[in-house]
């Protein structure tokens, strides 16, 4: 099978990532740390679950819209969420990057990951372009653990729907890494049924705000100036520099005043 080529994304596909890493962002590191802040306890031992309750209710407040929706699946006790984008036909996982090294390295399941069975039918033609090497490249006569048919019965139970409603969709699993309350890493990638990478997209460059518009000093409008401001008014001059003739106080003999006032 020829390898695929990568996948051009789309500012609309683009979005979608963006909106699903800012829920990520505020429920890993915003909401975890007022957790932290606000639970009075002296341990935290169900830290992981509350920061991915977090991230999920974010999802369901922050990404919906008219093409994407919600699914929330059971798996015992456990209950997960997948972003469906219906516009780009699209599903999305999130999880830790270090739980995603625990989904790929464990091969000995009794039962299909939701992840593994999202790979196996929605992703089963992609192919990545560095396979890593299986025990099946070593022994021909080896056999999956799970049926194409498992799979499909495994992809109902999570979207009760037949994999065939979802034809031309690829599903991407969303992983992130956060330390000290700082994200190290948030990427989406798109893997092929053997987990081995078909492409990524770093998420996390997307979030970063632009420090240029951040900082940028927009020109203040130029006020228009009143004519009388442009009038200076200057310093009383001293009577004895004045140019006008000084009036000076007549002193007469009473006769003349008399003789004026006739």
């Amino acid at each position: 099978m020829e390898v695929n080529e990568l996948m051009t994304i789309s500012d609309n596909l683009m979005t979608t990532m963006t909106m699903i890493g800012k829920a990520i962002e505020k429920g890993a590191v915003e909401d975890v740390r007022s957790y932290f802040q606000n639970c009075n306890t002296i341990t935290t031992n169900g830290m992981p679950g509350v920061r991915a309750d977090k991230v999920n209710t974010n999802l369901s407040k922050m990404v919906v819209s008219e093409d994407v929706k919600i699914k929330v699946f059971s798996r015992s006790s456990w209950k997960g969420v997948l972003v469906v984008d219906n516009g780009n036909k699209a599903l999305f996982s999130v999880c830790t990057k270090n739980t995603l090294n625990r989904i790929i390295k464990n091969r000995a399941r009794r039962s299909p990951h939701y992840a593994q069975t999202m790979v196996n039918t929605i992703n089963k033609d992609e192919v990545a372009e560095v396979k890593q090497m299986t025990i099946a490249d070593y022994d021909p006569t080896f056999t999956s653990a799970f049926s194409e048919e498992d799979f499909e019965k495994d992809f109902f139970s999570i979207m009760e729907e037949a994999v065939c409603e979802y034809e031309g969709y690829r599903f991407w699993i969303v992983s992130y890494e956060v330390e000290k309350f700082v994200m190290k890493s948030l990427s989406a990638v798109l893997m092929d049924k053997d987990f081995d990478k078909v492409q990524e997209i770093s998420i996390l460059e997307a979030l970063k705000p632009n420090f240029g518009e951040l900082t940028a000093v927009e020109p203040k409008p130029e006020e228009k100036r009143d004519v009388r401001s442009l009038l200076s008014v200057k310093a009383k001059i001293p009577a004895s520099k004045s140019t006008e003739p000084k009036k000076r106080t007549e002193i007469l003999p009473k006769s003349v005043e008399e003789n004026k006032e006739a």
